[in-house]
């Protein structure tokens, strides 16, 4: 039995997943948060898994590395782990300091940062979209002139597809760019690096390659499909494993991955690397140093058997995860997430009893927010709640939810802002 030190965590998703599992491989853990309110949910009364599964909870200035990596001197970890983006840097500077195993490489920043991973990719030779930095609005103007409309606008330094916006024209530009502008700290009050990545519209199917990396061995267990929709934002709402795509497709994009895995330094732990299939080939979209989110895990152990989250809490403890994908006779399994159409008070939620006698669902959960004010969506933290599907035969797992979804209906009480 180990026990890990665990500096933050998503509030979905893998967090809500990370902490039974440790807890199942009889491993504890101590949880440190600066802000242990941000876990607890205004419609719930039940202490969220990070917090109720930990061995203790040590609250403390997460934000600043050099004043947690003095204040843990007196306590004794086996490993660190986190599985928010936002602390993964911090995450390696402590598993550094103590001289402890984490799962993420040492040139973890040039990941994490949109632009210098870029940056890599050109210096390898590896196909690029057009893109431009800028630091101001009449730079970033240049850059759109130079890449021509449509493009995309990012920040550098944010993750879940916060503030990236599709942008058509100067006046989308500028709305884009002041929003960006308005938002000097990120969702953890960390000063945000106000560099903006400016990159030509990429049109292709997305995917994402899952892989597990241990010290150079790089091991992709597949390639997953992904939907967008909330244009001009760029929300998830749906997600199959595996990808229906040629062989010949698959072969070509899982090399590109390996290659700018290597590129970027990306040598050790599990990478969500997301990329678009451009009519002139593939192109890297992001290469995220964690587990993927949005319960891709699970789609994946449906299918394959194996735990990717188990992997990670192994690299995290040094040790090389067993990668052995079994034949479980399960063809297909997709997530699709409950997204609302606008903003407003929602009055109702109908259709939730067709979820119950669903046979291609193996789960699912909508939160009771009726009678609720809903924000305008605009990133992947606006979800209502989501299911999950399998599908035995083939491919059809992503149609079972997106069926499933069709069935529950909203209903405003006041019209709201539409997405």
């Amino acid at each position: 039995m180990a026990h890990l030190l665990m500096i933050e965590s998503w509030v979905g998703a893998s967090g809500n997943l990370l902490p039974p599992l440790l807890h199942s491989l009889g491993h504890t853990y101590t949880f440190v948060t600066r802000k242990p309110e941000h876990y607890q949910s205004a419609h719930s009364t039940e202490k969220h898994p990070v917090v109720r599964y930990a061995d203790s909870v040590l609250v403390a200035e997460t934000n600043d590395s050099a004043g947690l990596i003095k204040l843990l001197q007196p306590y004794r970890f086996d490993g660190v782990i986190t599985v928010c983006d936002y602390y993964i840097e911090i995450a390696r500077e402590v598993a550094k300091a103590f001289s402890l195993p984490c799962p993420f490489p040492d040139e973890v920043k040039t990941v994490r940062q949109k632009h210098l991973m870029r940056q890599a990719l050109d210096r390898a030779g590896l196909a690029n979209p057009s893109y431009r930095l800028a630091h101001s609005l009449p730079e970033a103007e240049e850059a759109a002139a130079a890449i021509g409309y449509p493009l995309v606008l990012k920040p550098v330094d944010l993750a879940s597809s916060a503030f990236v916006s599709l942008i058509r024209n100067e006046k989308e530009l500028q709305d884009g760019y002041e929003a960006l502008e308005a938002f000097p700290l990120n969702f953890r009050d960390q000063e945000r690096d106000c560099t903006y990545l400016l990159e030509e519209y990429m049109s292709g199917e997305e995917v994402s390659v899952e892989s597990v990396s241990y010290y150079g061995e790089t091991a992709v267990l597949g390639v997953t499909d992904k939907s967008v929709t909330g244009t001009p934002y760029f929300i998830e709402n749906g997600h199959m494993f595996p990808a229906k795509l040629s062989d010949e497709a698959r072969t070509e994009v899982t090399q590109f991955v390996r290659d700018a895995l290597k590129a970027v330094g990306f040598d050790h732990g599990i990478a969500h690397t997301e990329v678009k299939l451009t009519a002139e080939g593939p192109r890297i979209v992001e290469i995220n140093p964690r587990t993927a989110g949005n319960y891709i895990v699970e789609l994946i152990q449906r299918v394959t058997c194996v735990d990717l989250l188990q992997a990670f809490v192994e690299l995290s403890l040094g040790k090389k995860p067993t990668i052995a994908t079994k034949d479980d006779g399960m063809a297909s399994a997709a997530v699709m997430f409950l997204v609302p159409p606008q903003s407003g008070t929602l009055a109702r939620i109908q259709g939730l009893e067709s979820l119950e006698s669903d046979e291609h669902i193996v789960r699912y959960k909508v939160d009771n927010c009726e009678g609720r004010s809903i924000a305008a969506p605009i990133d992947n933290a606006c979800y209502l709640g989501h299911v999950i599907t399998q599908d035995r035969e083939g491919s059809n797992a992503r149609l079972y939810g997106e069926e499933a979804l069709k069935r529950i209906i909203l209903s405003f009480e006041n019209k709201g802002a539409e997405a």
